[in-house]
């Protein structure tokens, strides 16, 4: 047993002392490498705790806006050039950058994105906190109308929320005229909330209502409010409303009452005057789309409007119509606002 052990012993000595031999001498350091790229003034993982202190609050933010329109139903497949500059994340800062008309990009979008942090924000610019900063806050100059609209931060936001120009061009509406339309989508296009606020660029024709703005006009159309973002960002509600969601109402019909009750003290009273504006205004689309289906010129059911001409006023109580409904607030943007535009179209068709 004494010799099976002393063997064992032997034989692991010889193969730690083979090991041991294979061993060579350091050999001499080589040549410096090249010297790495020079960065920008701070840039480096030093400063990431500045803005990645708190991950879990970055986190929750973009937890937000994964449940926001902006991720899930902003059609950032529409990636050509008369598209891309709004719906597609590349495509608005490149128009950004060049202040290019109407959105238009020079070439179609490869690999479009949906507006995401880098849309909005100056994301790893400078590498400091004022990665921050809006990548758009300068004052806008609409489309439609031509006038220059300085909503301060929210110039962010009207940038693309604004009525595209009208094709072909409304008649004067003092005497109305003959308009030959070529398309079932006629219209100031999706999302015209930037002008519905400050109450510019609908068809106003005389009519039983004044062309009046309420008081969120007064209090939010201005370039200190933060207009958009004052009730658009108010305090989230996990991801149903508020924050980066970008919502005011929850999917399940809950207003987040947030930023209203400066204004409004009572949640319950709010809760209760959105309903009424809203009730007063679906009325209203729905007596103008009855008109203009009546007339041949609106099909209710597909929420399109007909090809052909449209004489006096038709053709703007349709742009009137798609104005409202696309500014998708009914009412609660501009009341007054909304509800002359839809008493008086409903007034020139009688």
């Amino acid at each position: 047993m004494k010799n099976y052990l002393f063997l064992i012993f032997a034989f692991s000595l010889a193969i730690m002392m083979g090991l041991t031999s294979c061993e060579g001498k350091d050999g001499s350091i080589g040549p410096e490498g090249p010297a790495g790229p020079t960065g920008q003034t701070g840039e480096g993982t030093q400063n990431c705790v500045l803005c990645h202190g708190s991950s879990q609050l970055i986190a929750a933010k973009q937890f937000q806006w994964e449940h926001s329109v902006h991720a899930t139903g902003g059609h950032y497949e529409r990636n050509q050039t008369s598209c891309a500059g709004c719906h597609t994340s590349q495509g608005f800062l490149e128009r950004i950058e060049t202040m290019s008309d109407q959105g238009v990009t020079a070439a179609d979008i490869e690999d479009p994105l949906p507006q995401n942090c880098y849309t909005c924000h100056q994301i790893h610019r400078t590498y400091t906190a004022a990665d921050w900063a809006f990548t758009q806050e300068d004052p806008v100059t609409l489309w439609e109308g031509g006038q220059t609209v300085d909503l301060g931060k929210a110039n962010l936001c009207i940038s693309c929320h604004q009525s595209r120009v009208v094709s072909p061009a409304l008649p004067d509406p003092s005497t109305g005229g003959l308009v030959n339309i070529q398309t079932t989508r006629y219209g100031p296009h999706h999302g015209p909330q930037g002008v519905m606020l400050p109450g510019l660029n609908g068809y106003e024709v005389a009519g039983p209502q004044p062309y009046e703005n309420s008081a969120h006009t007064l209090l939010l159309a201005n370039n200190t409010s933060k207009a958009c973002i004052v009730c658009h960002m108010g305090t989230a509600q996990a991801t149903e409303s508020g924050g980066h969601t970008f919502r005011v109402i929850s999917e399940g019909g809950d207003i987040n009452t947030d930023a209203c009750v400066a204004c409004h003290p009572v949640a319950a009273d709010v809760e209760a005057l959105v309903e009424d504006r809203q009730a007063q205004i679906e009325e209203k689309i729905a007596e103008l789309e009855q008109l203009l289906a009546d007339r041949g010129l609106y099909d209710i059911a597909k929420g399109q409007n007909s090809k052909g001409d449209y004489t006096g006023h038709e053709a703007g109580a349709l742009y009137n119509l798609k104005f409202v409904e696309e500014d998708k607030s009914r009412g609660v943007h501009n009341f007054k606002y909304a509800y002359a535009l839809l008493t008086n179209s409903i007034a020139a068709l009688q």
